[in-house]
């Protein structure tokens, strides 16, 4: 598998770096990292499986507007490298919403 970090952008939803999990670790690494996750959202959340992991960065410029990941399911999770107390830029938090602003995503369209 190759490495690369990708230029991803999705207008109006987010602008990022990002490249697949797998072709960053090395292969003992990344089975544990799966094997973690996926136990934790079975034995937590009733969950069968994940989806692949991805790797992201974000520099200026870059951004996470509003959306959904739809077809991921409807749990996600972040594992930030970021020093909060020491950080020099503004946002990168993630934002939970309340089961009502569901009817928000109603008629999303995620292929667009």
């Amino acid at each position: 598998m190759r490495f690369c970090w990708d230029y991803w952008h999705v207008p109006s939803q987010y602008t990022l770096h990002r490249t697949q999990a797998a072709s960053y670790f090395d292969e003992d690494a990344f089975a544990a990292l799966t094997d973690a996750l996926t136990a934790f959202g079975q034995r937590e959340l009733g969950c069968r499986a994940i989806s692949p992991p991805w790797l992201s960065f974000y520099v200026d410029g870059c951004e996470q507007r509003l959306h959904a990941d739809v077809p991921q399911g409807p749990f996600a999770f972040v594992l930030s490298l970021t020093r909060w107390e020491e950080r020099r830029f503004s946002g990168g938090e993630t934002s939970l919403l309340r089961p009502e602003t569901l009817d928000y995503w109603r008629g999303f369209d995620s292929s667009v």
